[in-house]
């Protein structure tokens, strides 16, 4: 994943229409598409946030907390249908706008799918499950993988790797907080049934712990700026990365030594910006200095 930075996406005007400003990206203030959420549980749309971190040409800053953000995080896929199926007059059109904009980049829009995988409820209920305990999520968080978590939920240390074994990226102690908009999402579909949850949780006398929002990073390790995991999403890579050198796109596929480490470039087609990466390619070491 590449961070060459290639033009200005700010001045793109979208409508907001009915659409909450809770479910309305952090940055733009446009309704959310392609959402993704941060570890501080902050939303954006993914051009929105991938721009900001092309712009930095390191680590940007959350708008609203003004704390660096590590990780470009993965669509978060639940909240993506929810948005579509909650407010489909007002993001009519969003995906060609959103594809033109990464577009001006030189990137490709990520693939996502827009409705659950059942019908009814059932589908809602699966796309909501914490993917640590299996159960609706409560006070739910979101790892740099998209996947929802229940902070409670949260080893001690953080996530070493992604809950969800369809994904299974590393996740260098992610602890994520409470995300607002996620929390409101589960909400908005089953009032009820969060209740139920929360006292269930009560009961268990689980709680939130605060802990770091991810590990330390060894301040010797070697930073590639510009090249960006297409896995865990840490960016810049710190230490080892990898890249696939069968990959003919300009904007190449990388891995971070620990998203490596997992194989995770063995069960994933494409890459972040469908860059063509296939399970059977060639991975090589990136030497240190090297700019792709």
């Amino acid at each position: 994943m590449y961070g060459g930075y290639g033009g200005k996406l700010g001045d793109v005007s979208v409508a907001r229409g009915d659409v909450p400003e809770e479910f309305c990206c952090a940055a733009t203030g446009r309704p959310l598409f392609f959402p993704v959420v941060t570890l501080e549980g902050v939303a954006y749309c993914y051009t929105a946030l991938v721009e900001m971190f092309m712009k930095a040409q390191g680590v940007p800053k959350c708008v609203v907390t003004g704390e660096p953000i590590c990780f470009l995080p993965h669509v978060c896929v639940p909240l993506h249908h929810f948005m579509l199926d909650e407010y489909k007059k007002d993001l009519k059109g969003r995906k060609q706008v959103e594809e033109a904009l990464l577009d001006r980049l030189g990137l490709k829009a990520p693939s996502v799918t827009e409705l659950p995988d059942e019908e009814g409820d059932d589908g809602w209920l699966e796309d909501f499950q914490c993917a640590a305990s299996g159960e609706l999520a409560y006070e739910p968080g979101c790892l740099s993988s998209g996947s929802i978590v229940s902070v409670h939920c949260v080893p001690s240390g953080g996530f070493k790797k992604d809950p969800n074994r369809l994904i299974a990226c590393a996740s260098h102690g992610q602890a994520p907080r409470k995300s607002a908009v996620l929390e409101a999402m589960i909400r908005r579909r089953f009032p009820t049934q969060y209740q139920e949850r929360a006292s269930a949780v009560s009961n268990l006398g689980a709680a939130f712990t605060a802990q770091p929002l991810c590990s330390d990073f060894d301040a010797q390790d070697h930073v590639h700026f510009g090249l960006g995991c297409d896995g865990c999403g840490l960016w810049p890579i710190r230490g080892s990365a990898w890249e696939d050198v069968d990959c003919k796109s300009n904007t190449g596929f990388h891995l971070c030594n620990a998203c490596y480490e997992l194989g995770y470039h063995k069960r994933v087609i494409g890459g972040r910006f469908n860059q063509g990466h296939m399970p059977k390619n060639t991975m090589a070491r990136v030497y240190e200095g090297l700019m792709i």
